[in-house]
């Protein structure tokens, strides 16, 4: 294939490095209340004023003490849940489970929320979900108004814990003095101890969603490409067993990886664009995202931020999925993102510092071409020929540097950071390879323990051979 950045043929795809401004370590903050009035100079008025604020603390403590006494006896705790926010998630829960449309609706007023809600609801128990729950909080509030709800959810066979999508509910108390939700939107700021609210999913866009469900794979669509995803599904699900298949090949470690995928499938730009990450702006160069999940937690100061699971999303508009050549597209462009989901699960860190990108980047590439080297070295060739290699600037530490804006620069980056893995996979075994490559998600500032450890050199030697390894491959580069 010739390079061909209109249509965004050789653009590579990476995991999303975004994320969302964090939200005060206390929790959702009230805003301020309005200034203390100014004081007064006068010491006569400051003394009446001061009495009458005794004297209506006194009234409004003894009419509560009144009100308390006469029209409502000591709350019990059967009657304290009847009147909180967790009854009416409760339901939902209870609902989802059992799949009762009637009963989940029945928390929700006005027609207009109604509709909104049943299309999630029918959405939603079309996916195979191991654990599924809302939770509020905090918990048992009776205070009603805006609440941050979980949904808190685990697919079988993809992720590795509950997880979680993060939403604001409005709640009221109705006359029988139950909460109802009277409003339900995206959370625009992560809860305490996360780092994305990963809303919009498929099932709040998609007014009538596909799911299919093949070997490793869970493929969701809307359901207008129910078609196309059933074509794809076959070669996802191999691409799956392939990036498996080749990882318990090399004898690593892997008790923690994940062993399956959520996949989006989403032709509309505009559309892919906001899966996982409302209000993102468009990367024209990016084919395809895995963005993992923390496992989910409620509350300040989480001990972890390990990932639970991951969610790839793919642009299938592209010429992976529409060449003729398409079963080979479709299977390379997944074997890249699986094998970003695989590993994900180590990421502890990612909220103090990044993975280096060719260290990400190199895994998923490798992992893409591993099983067709000759394919790889001629899309060596073509990225790289000609192309002007500094070897003292590269590997590219920064993520802003790797996903350069321009599509060459790009791509370079990508065969590049390939190409380092793949040499140390020859040079020093799969095995230390992949674990190379877990103990540089797990700790990234730790990166010269790694290249003992694993690989037994230190990082300037290994560079060194990297780079000879590259002048070798491709011998068109130029390397002045």
């Amino acid at each position: 294939m010739s390079y061909q950045p209109a249509d965004r043929q050789n653009v590579p795809y990476q995991p999303y490095q975004g994320g969302y401004p964090q939200q005060p370590a206390g929790g959702f903050v009230p805003p301020p209340g309005p200034p203390p009035a100014p004081r007064r100079k006068t010491g006569k008025i400051i003394g009446f004023s001061v009495l009458g604020v005794f004297l209506l603390i006194v009234i409004g403590i003894g009419s509560i003490f009144v009100k308390n006494t006469l029209n409502r006896h000591d709350v019990t705790p059967e009657e304290d849940y009847a009147m909180s926010t967790k009854r009416v998630c409760d339901l939902m829960t209870k609902a989802i489970q059992s799949k009762d449309e009637k009963a989940y609706l029945a928390s929700f007023e006005g027609d207009q929320l109604k509709t909104q809600q049943q299309k999630l609801f029918r959405n939603l128990i079309k996916v195979p979900f191991q654990v599924v729950r809302f939770e509020g909080y905090p918990h048992g509030s009776q205070d009603g108004g805006e609440v941050p709800v979980a949904l808190v959810h685990q697919i079988k066979g993809v992720d590795t814990a509950p997880v979680a999508e993060q939403y604001v509910f409005t709640f009221k108390m109705d006359p029988s003095h139950h909460q109802v939700v009277t409003d339900v939107k995206g959370s625009a700021e992560p809860y305490p101890g996360t780092h994305g609210t990963f809303y919009p999913a498929p099932w709040d866009v998609y007014n009538d969603m596909t799911v299919v469900q093949k070997g490793r794979v869970v493929l969701i669509s809307d359901k207008q490409h129910a078609a196309d995803t059933g074509r794809f599904a076959p070669y996802i699900s191999q691409a799956a067993d392939d990036d498996v298949a080749a990882w318990n090949r090399s004898g690593a470690d892997s008790s923690k990886t994940a062993k399956g995928a959520l996949i989006v499938l989403e032709p509309n730009r505009k559309v892919y664009t906001q899966f996982y990450r409302a209000g993102a702006k468009n990367d024209s160069l990016e084919a395809g995202a895995n963005m993992p999940i923390e496992k989910f937690t409620f509350g300040v100061g989480s001990k972890s931020n390990e990932a639970g699971g991951s969610r790839i999303v793919m642009d299938s508009s592209l010429r992976r999925f529409t060449s003729p050549a398409w079963k080979e597209g479709v299977k390379e462009i997944s074997r890249h993102e699986i094998a970003h989901a695989m590993v994900a699960v180590y990421d502890e860190a990612r909220a103090f510092v990044d993975v280096d990108s060719w260290v990400s980047e190199g895994f998923a590439g490798y992992m893409e071409s591993r099983d067709n080297p000759a394919a790889a070295k001629a899309e060596a060739a073509r990225t790289l020929k000609g192309y002007k290699f500094n070897p003292s600037v590269y590997p590219v530490d920064d993520a802003e540097t790797f996903y350069a804006k321009n599509a060459r620069e790009r791509s370079a980056n990508y065969t590049l950071g390939r190409l380092a893995i793949e040499y140390m996979a020859k040079k020093y075994g799969e095995k230390n390879a992949f674990e190379f490559v877990i103990a540089e998600y797990v700790a990234p500032t730790k990166s010269e323990e790694s290249f003992q450890k694993h690989l037994g050199v230190d990082r300037q030697t290994f560079m060194e051979g990297w780079q000879k390894y590259v002048s070798t491959e491709v011998p068109g580069m130029d390397l002045s």
